[in-house]
């Protein structure tokens, strides 16, 4: 019945904090004269008690009784609910609940008389639950026999029952359990004590047993499974119906006992009158809902999904024919510029007005230095939050101040003002994971548009205008922290932007739905600088009818005015004013508001999947090392914690080079001070190779030549280069990095056809080879390369490699596959293998540190090797030996080094394994005696320490050839892919 299961939802509410267990121990003693025959045992007593219990309650609630497991335990029949998605991070609804050993318990003595009648009254209940057991089994044994038998044994016939038509059995669906506590254990029983005068509850509404003779079943399985709270309570017949509702809710227990623990705990991190009355508000809404019969908080909610422009795909593992998951989550926004109106461009980046909003909370000079490494001047506007704690007023003040000189200074030259701070009174006080996180970005995209002006004037007209007189003017607003800084010049930051339509807006957003379970998505109240989880609210879902879905997203971005526009002063019934009631109550609100924001509206058609920020995510909270930050734990799991980017340090400057983004964070003045000193040296560079280029440009412009550019990456020319295992040099079958005909696995391959070999000449390596004679998928792209320090392909064929300023290995270089179906792929070793015997694999390139290689020169590895380096953030998660050992892992193979390499291989399964080529005893060796290369042809690159003489391998690049035929079919050029021996890269 409809009413039986609010009821059921009441008593999940009320008992979400309690933990429950049994209380043993010996009452008193029949005296010796009193000897009961067949005393039932205190298990069986309980399982008893609880079946008669169990029919007491539902006879309240007027609720079927079901037979659970055949034991005699009976219980309500609860509907179990939907599936849940199981692949999701676990509550602590997830696993079993803890029993607590309250040993101070009181415990009720009963006289010796009151002890036979409870004895003697137990023992009826078992022998009743044992006829009902048998009678049960006989019903359901019956419904297994044939109906032929049923016949034959007497239960129907023909004659006495008409013929019915077999309908075919109804499939029945399946549903999964829930991932949270069951309603078996979120459940009250309640006990009539006119009818059963000696059974005792003590005050956490746990039966108080006798177990004086049987102590070994006081601790028994039952025992401990049973966390149903009781209450003993009179006859409620008898009291009129408002009596009657007293008499349950004064319990001790029960329904008020877990609920004045909840809002107890709630209480405990809320201090002032108006947060904890904000809390109560809110759990009311929770309470009144199941008392009124009405429903919870946005069980309602419904917005139509008015983004036409992208398809919803919500399984990628099934995706239709001809899609892939890089089709569907790399979406870009690029038209070609002669496909689109006039105007959809901006024709000269110069003209780019970009307006950037900060957040900052303290280290005013952090964001001063962040102001004057991106302004440009007429062009570049500012806007800056500060968080509105009191411990942030002087950091308010300091900017202030930097901000009235600065428009002062600008005032005098003729300008207007290009900083403003949002009005201190409108400052939000910001806590990590609440929604005050997107509250204060609102907010300063309101001090964009002017409208704290208008807020302050609400007579003049103009504020329903984004052009108003008192807005700033902009085509983009660059969203960002203070902790962020530019990796790019401004020039490239302006290239960038102006090189998309003025309408783009820069968003990372994973593209599928979020579908989180239940137990996960709290609703919460922010009060009091800190998160107070409620309740639990109802994810967004299409399928569940709200129309519109969640995406997790970055809440850092670069969007139009337009959009801006939108977020700032939201139109009457638009979704993002829906949207705003529900997101508030949500944790970590910021990564499900912007992306859902655009995914859900017009402005999707606009989404380049890419706010060009580079985030290097440090590990969950529940992991850290020593005193966690309570402030990410705030689900009710406590090991289920959030996470925060990590600080960048100076190892990982050619991964933010080569990362392609703009932008990078988080930096951290004091930890790591150089390391913003390194980028600005590289960004000046690149500014004054700007202004070379511009005139190289205009130059030809003039002469009226094809303008053409010079290669700056740090790349090969020409076709790319072989890489050849320098032991192999001489052998029959020279081997190379190559990749078979299929798969991903990059192996030692051979370098050539099998006619190429007979024909090299003696030291081939130092030339170059023609790409028409390699084997297989041999040829490899070098590059692009990090800039600090340099290499030079040398007269042997090998790669001189010079340390940078702060790179002490040089160069770190993408190695990209050149030919077949994954052309353009990098070498990966394992995806962040931070260990010996990491697989060398081919993966789409996304810039990580375990996709960058360096070039060995004798110092940290063996001249001509190739090896990844650690980086100190992954190296001190490393245990201290691994730390000393395997800091550089250089490509290799297994077998063959000095080593002792079973530290980091897994031993086989099986004894009967066949050997390897290279186990046998009788196998070719060089002249220094080590078992030769060719015995591991085909085998997979993995990776070694450098350390491992044998192990880590030596290489040659060699350069490719391209050849030209007459029409005859004979050569007339031969161009080799460098003009000199000894090469810059």
């Amino acid at each position: 019945m409809w009413h039986c299961s609010v009821l059921a939802h009441l008593f999940a509410l009320v008992l979400l904090t309690s933990r429950f267990g049994c209380v043993g121990g010996t009452e008193g003693e029949p005296s010796t004269n009193e000897t009961k025959p067949s005393t039932p045992t205190a298990a069986e007593r309980r399982k008893a008690a609880f079946g008669r219990i169990a029919r007491s309650a539902a006879t309240l609630f007027d609720t079927k009784i079901t037979n659970r497991g055949g034991d005699g335990t009976v219980v309500k029949d609860l509907d179990r609910g939907p599936p849940l998605k199981s692949n999701l991070p676990e509550d602590e609804d997830d696993k079993p609940w803890e029993e607590d050993d309250d040993e101070g318990l009181s415990r009720t003595k009963l006289t010796s008389q009151q002890q036979a009648d409870y004895h003697e009254y137990t023992t009826k209940l078992v022998q009743e639950e044992e006829t009902k057991k048998k009678t049960t089994e006989a019903v359901n044994e019956a419904a297994k026999t044939p109906e032929a038998d049923q016949h034959e044994e007497g239960t129907s016939t023909p004659a006495q029952e008409p013929e019915r038509k077999k309908e075919p059995a109804k499939k029945k669906k399946w549903l999964a359990p829930r991932t949270h506590e069951s309603m078996d254990r979120a459940v009250v029983k309640i006990i009539d004590s006119d009818a059963h005068p000696y059974v005792t509850v003590d005050s956490g509404g746990r039966i108080i047993w006798d177990s004086s003779e049987d102590e070994e079943s006081s601790s028994s399985d039952d025992e401990a499974e049973d966390e149903t709270i009781y209450l003993t309570l009179p006859n409620l017949a008898k009291f009129s119906a408002e009596e009657a509702a007293h008499k349950v809710l004064s319990s001790t227990a029960g329904f008020i006992h877990p609920m004045h623990n909840r809002l107890s705990e709630m209480f405990e991190k809320a201090k002032t009158h108006e947060c904890r009355a904000k809390i109560a508000e809110h759990f009311g809404l929770f309470a009144n809902a199941l008392a009124m019969e009405t429903k919870f908080p946005f069980e309602d909610f419904y917005y139509p999904n008015m983004c036409k422009a992208i398809p919803r795909y919500r399984d990628w593992d099934n995706l239709p024919e001809g899609v892939k998951v890089q089709d569907v989550q790399y979406r870009t926004y690029q038209p070609d510029r002669e496909t689109v109106p006039e105007g959809t461009y901006l024709e000269n980046a110069n003209e780019l007005q970009v307006l950037y909003v900060i957040l900052t909370h303290d280290k005013p000079d952090v964001t001063i230095r962040l102001i004057e490494s991106v302004f440009v001047p007429d062009v570049t506007r500012f806007v800056i939050h500060v968080d509105g704690k009191e411990k942030s007023d002087d950091t308010y003040n300091a900017l202030a101040k930097y901000t009235f000189e600065k428009n002062d200074e600008a005032e005098k030259e003729g300008k207007p003002e290009y900083i403003r701070m949002v009005p201190r009174e409108n400052c939000v006080r910001v806590n990590w994971g609440a929604f005050s996180m997107v509250d204060a970005t609102l907010k300063a995209l309101r001090t964009v548009f002017g409208l704290d002006y208008y807020d302050d004037h609400p007579h003049e007209k103009g504020g329903d205008q984004p052009d108003n007189p008192h807005a700033f003017m902009f085509h983009k607003l660059i969203h960002i922290a203070s902790t962020t800084y530019p990796l790019a010049s401004n020039t490239e930051i302006r290239n960038t932007l102006a090189s998309h339509p003025l309408d783009a807006n820069f968003l990372h957003i994973i593209l599928k739905p979020n579908v989180p379970s239940t137990s996960v998505w709290g609703y919460f109240v922010e009060c009091d600088d800190a998160l107070h989880r409620i309740h639990r609210i109802p994810p967004l879902n299409f399928e569940k009818g709200n129309g519109i879905d969640i995406y997790t997203s970055s809440q850092w971005f670069i969007i139009s005015n337009e959009f801006a526009w939108y977020l700032a002063k939201p139109p009457k019934g638009s979704f993002v004013e829906y949207y705003l009631d529900y997101i508030e109550h949500v944790v970590v609100a910021d990564e499900a508001f912007f992306g859902t924001v655009i995914r859900n509206t017009h402005f999707c058609s606009t989404l380049h999947n890419d706010n060009l920020l580079h985030l290097q995510f440090d590990r969950w909270e529940n992991e850290a090392d020593g005193t966690r930050d309570q402030r990410k734990c705030v689900m009710r799991d406590r090991n289920h914690c959030g996470r925060s980017p990590m600080t960048l340090t100076v190892d990982y400057l050619p991964v933010l080079e080569l990362s392609g983004d703009l932008f990078a964070r988080k930096f951290d003045d004091i930890a790591v001070p150089e390391i913003k000193g390194h980028i600005d040296e590289r960004r000046r560079k690149e500014e004054e190779r700007f202004v070379r280029e511009a005139k190289i440009i205009e130059e030809q412009k003039k002469n009226g030549t094809e303008v053409s550019l010079p290669l700056e990456e740090y790349e090969f020319q020409g076709e790319g280069v072989l890489i050849v295992a320098k032991e192999t040099v001489e052998d029959e079958e020279p081997l190379c990095l190559g990749l078979a005909s299929s798969g991903n696995q990059v192996m030692l391959q051979p370098c050539f056809k099998d006619d190429v070999p007979p024909t090299l000449s003696s030291d081939w390596q130092m030339g170059a080879v023609i790409i028409e004679e390699i084997e297989g998928l041999n040829r490899w792209d070098i590059g692009p390369c990090s800039s600090d320090g340099e290499l030079k392909r040398n007269e042997t064929g090998e790669l001189d490699m010079f340390p940078g300023v702060y790179t002490p290995s040089g160069p770190k270089c993408m190695l990209k596959i050149g030919d077949g179906p994954r052309a353009g792929r990098c070498a990966d070793t394992d995806s962040a293998a931070t260990k010996p015997g990491g697989l060398l694999n081919i993966f789409p390139c996304y810039t990580r540190w375990h996709q960058l290689f360096s070039f060995g020169n004798g110092d940290i590895a063996p001249k001509g090797a190739i090896h990844t380096s650690l980086p100190s953030q992954v190296i001190k998660k490393l245990k201290p030996r691994e730390r000393a050992r395997n800091e550089h892992l250089c490509l290799g193979v297994i077998g063959r080094g000095d080593a002792d390499e079973s530290q980091w291989l897994e031993e086989e399964d099986s004894e009967d394994e066949e050997l390897w080529p290279w186990e046998h005893e009788d196998v070719p060796v060089y002249e220094n005696g080590r078992k030769k290369l060719g015995l591991w042809k085909g085998q997979q690159i993995q990776t070694t320490p450098c350390s491992n003489v044998g192990g880590a391998l030596e290489w040659y690049f060699v350069p490719f050839i391209v050849e030209e035929y007459d029409e005859d079919g004979e050569v007339i050029d031969k161009g080799a892919s460098t003009e000199s021996d000894d090469e810059e890269l």
